[in-house]
């Protein structure tokens, strides 16, 4: 078996139905860690290097993210769960977890995240078309992905084929 094939059964199994998960809101959770397997950052803070670092912006999973996360690894490093309750107090992240929002507000928030090399994600409807890197939603209680290519690229992310070849790809704005 290719590490392609290897890569896409292992992406698919992560995609498994909402029923093996106590809500929809835990299998956010795991996806927002489990996508970042197939991301690959530049070293856009030497000070952190050894952490994985995931913000949560403005907690709507009260204790999830703590306890899907604790003593776990993501790319080999410790992950370590952040949270903020207003973008300006954004520090070095890997990955920022975007709620729901108003569009006025996720403009802004795109706009301070940009050129930093941290992967956005949310399940707000429409994110990835208006300049999300990565949008969570459910079929059928099964998780899907959207994903903004041309986001991803403009921010410098490496994205294995694989994980293009299963997620819907959009076109929308990039700030």
């Amino acid at each position: 078996m290719t590490v392609v094939n290897k890569s896409i059964i292992l992406f698919l199994l992560l995609l498994v139905n909402l029923s093996a998960y106590e809500s929809e809101d835990e299998l956010k959770v795991i996806l927002t860690g489990k996508v970042a397997k197939f991301i690959t950052w530049q070293d856009n803070n030497s000070e952190n290097r050894d952490k994985f670092v995931i913000t949560v912006l403005r907690n709507p999973y009260t204790s999830l993210f703590d306890q899907k996360y604790k003593n776990k690894k993501i790319k080999d490093k410790d992950v370590v769960i952040k949270y903020i309750d207003d973008i300006s107090k954004l520090s070095f992240t890997n990955i920022l977890y975007i709620p729901k929002v108003n569009s006025v507000e996720l403009e802004t928030i795109l706009r301070v995240s940009s050129k930093k090399n941290i992967l956005t994600i949310s399940s707000m409807r429409g994110f990835a078309q208006k300049g999300g890197a990565v949008q969570l939603f459910f079929i059928s209680q099964k998780g899907s992905l959207k994903i903004n290519l041309d986001v991803l690229t403009k921010e410098n992310f490496k994205v294995k084929s694989s994980f293009v070849r299963i997620s819907e790809v959009v076109k929308g704005a990039v700030y």
